[in-house]
């Protein structure tokens, strides 16, 4: 089973998307801010890591630099309200994997997932 972490401050958000999420199969920890996020990344493995870009504390942006300094090699992709296209250019060139948006691509969301794992796995491959 895919382990995830998501990251939202938004407790609405995530136990949503935590829940559809599990239904299609995967394994879904919830962090609410940086610290959090930081403190999980580094107690248990974590396949892909979901985030939001704009909360208190650190931005996911910051959390992902930390992943890059820190050797954390989970993928990370954006989920997000910020979809326009200078964010979207910001995060793919700090190393995000993909900026997904909240309001035109949750539905769906389990299957740019699965598909983000399966283009993964053949780059190992």
């Amino acid at each position: 089973m895919k382990r995830i972490l998501l990251i939202d401050s938004d407790q609405v958000t995530s136990e949503l998307t935590k829940k559809y999420l599990e239904d299609f199969g995967f394994e879904v920890k919830l962090a609410v801010n940086g610290k959090q996020a930081l403190d999980q990344l580094n107690s248990e493995g974590t396949d892909l890591v979901i985030s939001e870009i704009n909360f208190s504390g650190l931005t996911g942006f910051d959390i992902l630099q930390l992943m890059r300094k820190c050797m954390i090699k989970a993928p990370m992709v954006f989920f997000t309200s910020s979809d326009d296209a200078v964010t979207e250019l910001e995060a793919l060139s700090l190393g995000a994997s993909k900026l997904i948006s909240k309001r035109k691509d949750f539905i769906n969301l389990p299957h740019i997932v699965s598909g983000l794992f399966a283009s993964t796995q053949n780059m190992v491959a």
